[in-house]
């Protein structure tokens, strides 16, 4: 899937439950709450938009949902707001940092798509995948989520760079890495934002990875209290 927005307006998938197993990660099982509809919204540092768009969902979690060529003024966020996802975590106050996340045009506005359920269960769903586990020899845990994102911009925007964080708290090193390559197009744009920690006796390392063009998997989990990534 390309970065051109005219291919980017289409979403298609399958809503998915959520296992009640997710000890080390979030395990995806098959729908269970009947047919019903699927609707979007916006979302910005500026709030939540109405339902912008919607489709319906059948029993078994299908869906193909049209999303607008383009957004109204209203829908965008005042010029200067960074468009880097909410889970993109800030480094600690205390910690020393080298490289930069560049964005190539700050003034550009830019929106994440949001898509909730509703049906006899309802909710945010997003398109996530995870695992997780413990090396007990090593002792060592081991997780990954993958989000995927879709964002609409009014104008072609790169996200690039590598920045690396580290810092001393209670006697543990952690370090936080930062690498992003994802080129938004003018109008909707498919992202992968991959997060990896590796947590030992001595610290914590975390990495973000941001990446343009495709999701992660076109199964949307149900996350009743989820906020967008």
């Amino acid at each position: 899937m390309g970065n051109v927005a005219a291919a980017q307006i289409l979403l298609t998938g399958t809503v998915k439950d959520q296992s009640e197993d997710t000890d080390e990660a979030l395990i995806s099982v098959p729908w269970r709450g009947g047919a019903g509809q699927v609707e979007g919204w916006v979302a910005s540092s500026a709030g939540v938009s109405k339902v912008i768009v919607s489709t319906p969902m059948s029993a078994d979690g299908r869906f193909s949902l049209k999303l607008p060529a383009t957004l109204e003024a209203s829908l965008l966020p005042p010029a200067g707001q960074s468009p880097l996802p909410t889970s993109w975590a800030a480094p600690h106050p205390a910690a020393t940092c080298a490289g930069a996340v560049k964005i190539s045009d700050p003034g550009a506005r830019v929106v994440q798509l949001g898509l909730n359920v509703r049906a006899r269960t309802s909710g945010n769903i997003l398109p996530v995948l995870s695992s997780g586990h413990y090396d007990e020899a090593q002792a060592t845990g081991h997780t990954r989520t993958q989000q995927g994102l879709v964002y609409y911009a009014e104008r072609s925007v790169q996200i690039s760079g590598t920045q690396v964080c580290q810092w001393t708290e209670g006697g543990f090193l952690n370090k936080m890495t930062y690498v992003a390559a994802a080129q938004l197009a003018q109008g909707w744009t498919r992202l992968t934002l991959d997060s990896t920690t590796v947590s030992r006796q001595s610290g914590v390392e975390i990495t973000f990875r941001l990446t343009g063009g495709a999701l992660p998997t076109n199964d949307w989990t149900l996350l009743p209290d989820a906020a967008l990534p």
